[in-house]
């Protein structure tokens, strides 16, 4: 069961959510506040990956072991290739 909360927003909002939840693109408000809330979780967490990454690829030591990866596999990908 979900945990209850109370939050304030802006008036226009709140407007525009219930003219969705009332064409029934929503069952209810909870379930559109729900949805938007882990549609922006997961759009935050894309952008944490995203910064990872390319810190990663700023730092010599993983791309290092990167390189070490492309070299062990290199045999293994060229035996495909002849397949």
């Amino acid at each position: 069961m979900g945990k209850k909360a109370t939050f304030i927003l802006d008036e226009k909002i709140m407007e525009e959510s219930r003219e969705y939840v009332s064409k029934k693109q929503f069952k209810s408000m909870n379930a559109f506040v729900e949805k938007a809330l882990k549609d922006e979780i997961a759009k935050i967490k894309q952008e944490e990956i995203k910064a990872a990454l390319l810190e990663a690829s700023r730092d010599p030591l993983f791309l290092a072991d990167l390189k070490e990866i492309e070299e062990d596999f290199a045999c293994v990908d060229y035996e495909k290739v002849i397949e």
